[in-house]
């Protein structure tokens, strides 16, 4: 006589735990892409999206910022339009040619299709993750870089498939760091120089980034090669429609 009513109190609680599940009431975060949660990430252990993208804490903020430029292979995959001219490079180099305006609204994009806040770094939180950067130089106090420090302008860039690019009239078009060699004449794929202490991979050179302030990058690019260090890591332009590349954080 009573085995019915402590069956229903078992259908129940099944039943109050299956809604619970489904409503995400389970305090344990929940991974997107099956590489950890942004509260366990690490250096060595970074949190992994569905795109890919690795990212790892940085300290006095409350972010993971990724390891690296966003790809032009993520930045279609998240639902941005395909590079009009990739220069023959494959989908691992940095996307490029992005105004301020369409990179934040891929941020959002993404943030829906991942149900995480992905944007673009503050300035303060580009200026953290760039940890050793108090010198007079990114790399220390002598001039010029060390050669593979980053893809800043070098003497690469001489070469014959270049001077058309360089060069017009016998005229030079783009500075050159005398002295100074990266491998890279254009754009270098994610991850070919070393990362910082942090394990964060070309916050200086190849491609210039957006951050979340308005429309300033940081960083410079592989066309920096200026011996000031502003112009090595910051630069405001015109308008929030220049040509740039970007680099998400996400909010843990």
């Amino acid at each position: 006589m009573k085995s019915a009513p402590v069956l229903s109190f078992m259908a129940r609680a099944a039943a109050c735990s299956a809604v619970c599940l489904l409503t995400h009431c389970a305090p344990t975060p929940v991974s997107s892409g099956g590489g950890g949660t942004t509260a366990a990430a690490t250096a060595s252990s970074p949190f992994v999206n569905s795109l890919g993208m690795k990212f790892v804490p940085v300290p006095g903020t409350n972010i993971l910022m990724c390891t690296t430029e966003t790809t032009e292979q993520q930045w279609v995959a998240g639902g941005g339009a395909p590079p009009l001219d990739s220069w023959g490079n494959s989908g691992n180099h940095p996307q490029w040619d992005t105004g301020w305006n369409e990179a934040k609204k891929w941020c959002e994009q993404l943030s829906l299709k991942e149900g995480r806040r992905y944007r673009l770094p503050t300035n303060a939180e580009w200026s953290a993750a760039a940890v050793g950067a108090s010198t007079p130089y990114p790399w220390g106090s002598a001039w010029p870089p060390p050669s593979n420090f980053a893809n800043y302008s070098g003497e690469e860039r001489k070469t014959d498939d270049m001077k058309s690019y360089l060069r017009g009239n016998g005229v030079q078009k783009l500075p050159i760091i005398k002295g100074f060699q990266d491998g890279n004449p254009t754009r270098a794929a994610v991850g070919s120089y070393p990362a910082n202490a942090l394990g964060i991979h070309d916050l200086f050179g190849n491609v210039a980034e957006w951050v979340g302030d308005g429309p300033m990058t940081r960083g410079g690019s592989n066309n920096s090669a200026g011996d000031d260090k502003r112009e090595l890591e910051t630069y405001y332009p015109t308008s929030g429609q220049s040509q740039a590349g970007l680099r998400l954080v996400v909010e843990r």
